[in-house]
């Protein structure tokens, strides 16, 4: 996964930078290689400092944001939320996909175990 960090009105320290690397590379086995990271961190107004992620992939875009006084404790909840909305996604289309498949009747089941004997 590729990762774009971007700051308006605030510089991105190398700081902020590696720890954003270390908390999204636990997305990246969700994701293919090429599939961008992006991650916006808006300067402090009212005391607190607006950070947010937006990953888009196959026709989905996954976004998590947050005002926050503490960016390090942003991205740890900001990385939970796209892992809660990974796990929903995947529950909705392991239920879809239980909902295609067709359970056949017993006497078809009996007939198969026919045939193959």
């Amino acid at each position: 996964m590729k990762l774009d960090l971007t700051g308006l009105r605030i510089e991105v320290t190398d700081g902020i930078r590696e720890y954003v690397e270390k908390k999204v590379e636990k997305l990246a086995k969700f994701f293919d290689d090429d599939t961008i990271c992006h991650v916006t961190f808006t300067d402090v107004v009212k005391g607190k400092q607006h950070v947010d992620i937006r990953i888009e992939y196959k026709s989905r875009t996954y976004l998590a944001e947050m005002d926050t006084a503490e960016l390090y404790t942003a991205m740890d909840d900001l990385v939970s939320k796209i892992e809660g909305q990974l796990r929903k996604d995947k529950s909705i289309m392991d239920k879809k996909r239980k909902e295609k498949i067709e359970h056949p009747e017993v006497e078809d089941v009996e007939a198969l175990l026919d045939d193959e004997e």
